[in-house]
């Protein structure tokens, strides 16, 4: 962990680098787009209509501001899956830079996870509107969304870690990722509230971090949710325990990787 911390202290040194990392994947994902950045805030926002149609009036699911809660569960979750599954070509699509010059190669997938950091930032806007518009009330504990916001963060610098080293290695990586993806969406309570799952299930929750990092999430935005200090502790252990794994993983393979890239 003291490595961890040092080299990401060096990462920070090169912030002119990352500064231009981040930039870069900005443009790349909205270059000749119409609307350009606003898609930032449009696409969770068709994202919501869609599936607030489906299980609002199609499936009948009742919860208490579902409009609210249905965003800011697409909006988190875009935040995590964006950054994780962008990160996966991270150090195979910057090999030439990594084979001419020294630099710590974590910058990479690091400056992907950022690049969706400020996305998901942008993306707030519409789920406050969202709330304006509704009434709905904000929590005392919004001072918390910072540390869920952190969470999140650490978690998905960790992931990216792990699949960005594991590509350079095996390519299969990339479309195992995608399915894995897939397969946590929908054991996620982003669009379905966790009180439908049957309770012989709910150990599924038990073990997915993103569920802490959502009731977080929703417990500092809006929501009254149980055993709020116990989700706290339990994302924070998972929050490190991804950013420990995946910096084993990266220091294990990281002088290597140049001869795979």
């Amino acid at each position: 962990m003291v490595d961890c911390l040092s080299r990401i202290r060096e990462i920070l040194k090169y912030r002119e680098l990352l500064r231009n990392l981040v930039i870069r994947d900005i443009k790349v994902r909205y270059k000749r787009s119409l609307l350009g950045f606003f898609w930032v805030m449009l696409n969770p926002l068709l994202m919501m209509l869609i599936l607030n149609l489906v299980f609002s009036e199609l499936f009948r699911v009742s919860t208490k501001d579902y409009t609210a809660y249905l965003l800011s569960g697409i909006i988190l979750w875009n935040f995590f899956s964006q950054g994780t599954s962008t990160s996966v070509y991270s150090l195979i699509r910057n090999s030439n830079l990594i084979k001419k010059i020294y630099l710590p190669r974590a910058i990479f997938p690091f400056s992907v996870v950022i690049s969706a950091l400020i996305n998901f930032i942008f993306s707030l806007l519409p789920l406050l509107i969202i709330f304006f518009v509704n009434g709905t009330q904000l929590s005392y504990n919004l001072f918390l969304l910072p540390l869920a916001i952190l969470l999140v963060l650490i978690f998905s610098f960790g992931i990216s870690l792990i699949v960005s080293t594991l590509t350079v290695f095996f390519h299969d990586t990339i479309y195992i990722y995608e399915v894995l993806l897939l397969a946590w969406m929908y054991m996620t309570p982003i669009f379905y509230p966790e009180s439908i799952v049957p309770e012989r299930f709910s150990f599924i929750f038990h073990m997915n971090p993103l569920y802490y990092f959502l009731s977080i999430f929703r417990g500092a935005l809006y929501l009254e949710t149980s055993a709020f200090a116990f989700k706290i502790l339990a994302g924070s252990l998972f929050s490190a325990a991804s950013l420990l794994t995946g910096w084993l993983i990266y220091r294990r393979n990281r002088d290597r990787m140049v001869y795979y890239l």
